[in-house]
């Protein structure tokens, strides 16, 4: 589904076929270059194509948006990293976010959050949160000596040491006040399943699988 990295020859008529069979326009698409970082970005009707068809045209150092607009698709790609969808059903409104380990250190998943709260008043006890696939703490290994800000999340198996990047973020949310039980995790792990890309396996022939959500 991506546009600059792995085989992207099909890309766009798999983006066509994927997002027309969900009902959406694959040319109305919004997309990041994104970073690993933290920054979220409000997307209106007027965003609408930005990163559709090219990746020059995508929002730059993005790694997440929020929208309270019908008929606005918004994505991200990913390899191993966690997608997470925020839905508030009251405003309505979205949220769709790029948590790989370090956007998950800086908190991006309270980012999005905090950043319904603020533009659209969003209550974190009112949102429903759901998780894509991605590495699981099965297969992602990290140094013994991996240095980072988390104070749960990292599992000592055998002498080695092993990431739950999805139990960090829903510990994240859950600390903002998301009711645990309105986050939906599929459990599924891109490195040990064939039928996902995982950059973790792959490196640079990576390609990525794309998380759109829109409000209808």
């Amino acid at each position: 589904m991506s546009l600059c990295y792995g085989d992207t020859k099909n890309s766009l008529e798999n983006r066509k076929k994927f997002l027309g069979s969900i009902g959406i326009d694959y040319r109305s698409l919004i997309c990041a270059k994104q970073v690993h970082g933290k920054n979220i970005e409000y997307v209106t009707e007027e965003n609408k194509g930005r990163g559709a068809l090219d990746y020059d045209s995508s929002f730059a150092d993005i790694d997440g948006f929020i929208t309270d607009k019908r008929a606005v698709p918004v994505a991200i790609l990913t390899a191993d990293c966690l997608s997470v969808f925020i839905y508030d059903p009251k405003r309505p409104a979205i949220a769709i976010l790029h948590a790989g380990w370090r956007s998950t250190e800086q908190n991006i998943s309270q980012e999005g959050l905090k950043g319904m709260q603020n533009k659209f008043g969003s209550q974190p006890k009112d949102v429903f949160v759901g998780f894509g696939p991605s590495i699981r703490s099965c297969c992602f290994e990290v140094e013994k000596d991996f240095k980072s800000n988390f104070g749960f999340g990292l599992l000592k198996k055998d002498g080695r040491v092993f990431m739950d990047i999805a139990l960090i973020n829903q510990r994240q949310l859950v600390d903002c006040g998301v009711k645990k039980e309105n986050i939906f995790d599929p459990a599924l792990c891109t490195f040990s399943d064939d039928n996902f890309f995982s950059f973790r396996k792959e490196a640079q022939v990576a390609g990525r699988l794309i998380s759109v959500v829109m409000l209808k």
